[in-house]
C-alpha cells in the first residue's frame, strides 16, 4: 500500500498540474476547442446529476457511504438534433470517451502516466473489492473506439482507470431518427482504491430530449410561440465524485478540487468538441 503522502503527491500532482496548463491555456480555450457562444449554454454545479446519485458504482468506490467524505460536480450542456446528427447513444458516449481523454487538456496528464509507466507503475493504480482486474487493456486514449464504448471491466491508460459500468438505452434508425426505451444511457469510469484513501468516478450520460421539447424543456412547434425551435437533441452529462472511502473526511484539501473543477470543464468541452466534429 502506498504511504499517505506519496498518495497525496501524485494525486495533487495529477489534479493541480493539469489544471495549472489549463489556467494558462485558457485564454486560448475561450474559442477553442468550442464556440463561445456554444461554451456559455454550459452549465454546471457541485452536485452530481439527478440519475447519478444512484448509480450502483457508488457502492463500489465509496461502499461505506460515509456522509461528509465526498467532492461532487457536474457539467451539462445540450446539443440539438442537427448537431449529433444521426449518431447513437453509442457513438456519442464513446467519441465523449475519446475526447475527453484524448484532448489537448488531458495531455499533461497523459504525459504524467506515461512517466509513471516508465517506472512500472500506474500513477494512481486502479483498484476494488471484488471487482476483477483482468479485462481488456486500453493504454492509450487513441486507442479508445470512436464508435464504440469499451466494455465493462476495461482497464484504461494502463491501470489508472476502469469502465465500472454502461448501460445503452437508444439506437438510431436509419434513415428514421432515433428510437429507445426511454432513460439515459451512459459509461462509469472509476479511479482510485476503496481500499486506500482515494477513490472516485467519472458518469458520462446522454439522455434524449422527445420531438416536442427543446433543450429547455419547453413546447416546439405549437401554438405557443415554439414554432421554428428544433426539438429533439440530447443532454450530455458529465459527473465527477472524488472520495475518501476509509475515513469521513475528505481525501484531499478543498483546494486540490478548486483546481479539478477547471480542469474537469475544461476536459468537458474536449469530450463534447469530439461529439460535434463531422
Amino acid at each position: 500500500m502506498a504511504p499517505r503522502p506519496l498518495l497525496l503527491f501524485t494525486t495533487t500532482l495529477s489534479l493541480a498540474l493539469p489544471a495549472a496548463g489549463a489556467l494558462l491555456l485558457s485564454t486560448y480555450l475561450y474559442n477553442y476547442p468550442l464556440s463561445a457562444s456554444k461554451s456559455r449554454t454550459i452549465k454546471t454545479s457541485s452536485s452530481l446529476s439527478p440519475t447519478s446519485s444512484s448509480a450502483p458504482s457508488l457502492k463500489i468506490i465509496n461502499p461505506r457511504a460515509y456522509p461528509q467524505n465526498s467532492f461532487t460536480d457536474s457539467c451539462l450542456i445540450t446539443l440539438s438534433k442537427s448537431e449529433v446528427r444521426n449518431l447513437t447513444d453509442e457513438e456519442i458516449l464513446a467519441r465523449f470517451l475519446g475526447g475527453f481523454f484524448g484532448g489537448w487538456i488531458f495531455m499533461p496528464e497523459k504525459g504524467i502516466i506515461s512517466l509513471f509507466r516508465l517506472f512500472g507503475r500506474p500513477m494512481i493504480a486502479v483498484g476494488f473489492t471484488g471487482v476483477p482486474m483482468n479485462g481488456k487493456q486500453i493504454l492509450s486514449p487513441s486507442a479508445i473506439e470512436m464508435e464504440k464504448l469499451p466494455e465493462k471491466g476495461t482497464v484504461l491508460l494502463g491501470g489508472n482507470f476502469m469502465v465500472l459500468d454502461a448501460q445503452l438505452k437508444g439506437r438510431a434508425k436509419e434513415d428514421e431518427g432515433w428510437e429507445g426505451e426511454g432513460g439515459e444511457s451512459f459509461v462509469e469510469v472509476g479511479f482510485g482504491d476503496d481500499r486506500k484513501g482515494f477513490a472516485g468516478m467519472h458518469r458520462f450520460e446522454v439522455l434524449r430530449l422527445s420531438d416536442s421539447t427543446d433543450g429547455k424543456g419547453e413546447e416546439v412547434g405549437g401554438e405557443n410561440g415554439g414554432e421554428g425551435k428544433e426539438g429533439g437533441g440530447v443532454q450530455l452529462w458529465y459527473s465527477s465524485v472524488s472520495c475518501n472511502p476509509r475515513e469521513n473526511k475528505l481525501p484531499f484539501p478543498k483546494w486540490v478540487f478548486g483546481f479539478h473543477e477547471f480542469y474537469a470543464q475544461c476536459l468537458f468541452r474536449d469530450g463534447v468538441r469530439e461529439v460535434l466534429r463531422i
